[in-house]
């Protein structure tokens, strides 16, 4: 029996780029992560249930998201805390920390979008934690003008205190904010400090 044309297949619709012959523009697939927690990333990165649409769940990619939610959900084990993502350029390094940051900002409510289930069922968990995420793009970032100051929110001149003010605002910013000022990474109790108000606020 020979194969039906894939346009007269029920149910199967191209996307709509396609549809009306508007394909991509190229720079349109190397995304920005601090784009997208800003809100001014194309839709397709922006929009998180259209992302997870387009995005085709290697192998690979259900692995190191269920690594991570399974971490995320406190379990430690088969979980690492820290990651080292080395592909040549475009590769897929940022497309798999937008879904982790999609997956992280939104918690449970993403259970219906494409492929989360397999993750869910890579994890061996049974629902979707949320987490506070903070993004931090080196070259979006520069420590003589900073970021903040003229905005009502306070100035970071350094990867920890913007990461700070991220995670927790202006309250985990000045537990690290003398820090920021003398260019001096926070250490040991400086930094449990920080993570631990950002968890009573969770808390609250």
């Amino acid at each position: 029996m020979p194969l039906k044309p894939w346009y007269k297949i029920e149910g199967l619709t191209p996307r709509e780029d396609l549809r009306h012959n508007r394909p991509l523009d190229a720079s349109e697939f190397a995304v920005n992560l601090d784009h997208v927690r800003e809100n001014r990333a194309p839709i397709d990165y922006q929009d998180p249930q259209k992302f997870f649409s387009r995005t085709y769940l290697t192998r690979w990619l259900a692995e190191f998201a269920g690594q991570v939610v399974r971490r995320l959900s406190g379990v430690k084990t088969e979980a690492n805390a820290v990651y080292n993502l080395a592909t040549q350029f475009g590769g897929g390094k940022t497309h798999a920390l937008a879904l982790l940051y999609h997956l992280a900002q939104n918690g449970q409510a993403a259970e219906s979008w494409s492929g989360v289930r397999k993750i869910i069922e890579q994890a061996d968990i049974k629902t979707l934690p949320t987490a506070h995420v903070a993004v931090f793009v080196g070259t979006e970032f520069d420590s003589v003008t900073g970021r903040g100051g003229d905005d009502g929110t306070p100035l970071r001149k350094t990867p920890w205190g913007e990461i700070a003010f991220q995670l927790g605002g202006e309250e985990a910013f000045k537990i690290v904010a003398e820090h920021d000022a003398q260019f001096i990474e926070p250490k040991g109790d400086r930094i449990d400090s920080c993570c631990m108000t950002n968890i009573l606020e969770t808390a609250v």
